[in-house]
């Protein structure tokens, strides 16, 4: 847990093969990433639906869902013109 937010996400893009800044699921897989990275109690679930597999947040805490805000931000180089909610298509659940 030594590394600050913003040298995860560039190490993390860094590694991760053809990462796309405007693809949810390439997002969803850094936070992912992140919440193993920083052992945050935040999880996400995967629910199977006639439609396919859709993925839940569930958020812990305030300060954990800041925290992976701003890496969404700090991942769109800037533009916060997206959050948690939008990048899980509204399927968050707040445990706090």
């Amino acid at each position: 847990m030594s590394a600050n937010l913003t040298d995860f996400v560039t190490k993390t893009i860094e590694e991760m093969n053809s990462f796309d800044r405007e693809n949810m699921e390439c997002i969803k897989k850094l936070i992912r990433k992140a919440i193993d990275f920083y052992h945050l109690k935040s999880y996400e679930e995967v629910e199977e639906t006639h439609s396919g597999n859709v993925r839940f947040l569930h958020v812990h805490s305030m300060m954990e869902e800041n925290m992976l805000s701003k890496m969404i931000v700090v991942t769109r180089n800037g533009k916060t013109d997206l959050d948690i909610e939008g990048v899980y298509e509204g399927y968050v659940v707040r445990e706090y």
